[in-house]
């Protein structure tokens, strides 16, 4: 028989018993944190101001012992000191390849739970060769794309062939980018296509990984948020019949700025966003991440970014699978949380969600995954709304 919803009372004890970890990334130049340096062809962040707010805003919401914690080689022996229950995962990798899913596959090595995506599905959402490839398959619609490895031409035959198609059917420029990174770091747009192997060369210069390019899409550029289907909202919990998708807005462009620029760059404030009114654009653009959260089998949060031609037809170009969790302050903002309260939603529920909704899917699933920490204990309470 699957469990019900945790009822508020047992909530209350998951706050005060449930030891939890919000795991920021490592510091790269700290050489204590690993055995030996490796290249990253993602630029490094720690978001651990991202991880100092949620765990601010769980202490506030009752959690009694919330910490944050970094990725790096000391990582499992402080998990098990501080006999630390479930992991909530907030970083983009200390270094390496693929290092989306480096946390993860540890926790998995380790046996502790966590809020995030699985190793596999964190590495695919991240690396746009991968994903792309995956839209295609599923009649998802992303743009057509090129990958280049380091020291390979755009003068080669078959890349020629490649351009050759994306200047009939789009005929606007070229984006070039990295097939692995983050913030608009290292994205260029290109209008000449004499210019291409130039900034091809540039971007495997940066990054020691392979390169894509897509067509530059000239039309209007949106994005959505999708959760999964347990959310935290008044003190309780509610299950509804589809992933949570929220936040769906179109990032305004200024005059000459061909591509939104992240946070890195310059503050994401509200003048920046504009929600989507339009009753069968929104519908598009929800029925897309729906499918994309179902395709992947996906349990937690993603932000998924779309853009449209010159001819009105949308195109998926990623989905984030760690979205910005900072706390709204003032007029900045962040992507995922702005259209909450659209939702009846606060960011403190937002985050509660998360990690209920983990917490319950593990319980119902994969029970033994949580016996250290949601144990018959938690059924003392009260068995009310409770089914075993």
């Amino acid at each position: 028989m699957v469990a019900a919803l945790f009822n508020p009372e047992q909530i209350d004890w998951i706050k005060e018993r449930v030891k939890i970890a919000v795991i920021c990334g490592g510091e790269k130049g700290c050489s204590d944190n690993y055995v030996y340096e490796n290249l990253s062809p993602r630029s490094t962040k720690t978001y651990r101001y991202v991880a100092e707010d949620i765990v601010s805003t769980l202490q506030h919401e009752g959690f009694a012992s919330v910490e944050v914690l970094e990725e790096n080689m000391h990582l499992p022996q402080q998990l098990k000191s501080s006999t630390i229950d479930v992991a909530f995962l907030n970083s983009g990798g200390l270094q390496g390849y693929d290092s989306m899913c480096h946390l993860p596959s540890m926790m998995e090595m380790l046996g502790v739970p966590y809020i995030g995506h699985t190793p596999m599905t964190a590495g695919l959402l991240d690396n746009k060769l991968m994903l792309k490839s995956e839209l295609s398959s599923l009649g998802i619609p992303t743009a057509p794309f090129i990958t280049l490895e380091p020291g390979k031409s755009v003068l080669d035959a078959s890349c020629q062939r490649a351009l050759n198609y994306i200047d009939q059917e789009f005929g606007e420029g070229y984006i070039v980018k990295p097939v692995v990174g983050r913030a608009s770091i290292h994205v260029y747009p290109v209008f000449h296509r004499s210019e291409l192997q130039e900034i091809v060369e540039r971007v495997h210069r940066a990054t020691n990984n392979v390169v894509l390019i897509e067509p530059y899409l000239s039309g209007a550029e949106f994005v959505a948020a999708v959760s999964g289907r347990v959310l935290y909202r008044a003190g309780q919990l509610e299950e509804s019949d589809k992933p949570f998708v929220f936040s769906i807005f179109e990032r305004v462009l200024d005059d000459g700025e061909h591509i939104f620029t992240s946070m890195d760059v310059r503050p994401i404030t509200v003048d920046r966003m504009k929600p989507v009114v339009d009753v069968s654009l929104k519908k598009d653009i929800e029925d897309i991440v729906v499918r994309i959260f179902r395709a992947f089998n996906l349990q937690t949060l993603i932000r998924v970014d779309l853009r449209m031609d010159n001819k009105g037809r949308l195109f998926v170009l990623e989905a984030n699978p760690k979205p910005d969790l900072k706390m709204p302050r003032g007029d900045e903002i962040n992507l995922v949380t702005a259209g909450l309260d659209e939702e009846g939603m606060k960011y403190e529920e937002l985050l509660q969600s998360l990690i209920f909704n983990r917490l319950q899917y593990l319980y119902r699933h994969r029970p033994s995954t949580l016996s250290h920490c949601l144990n018959h204990s938690l059924f003392n309470v009260t068995n009310r709304g409770v089914s075993r």
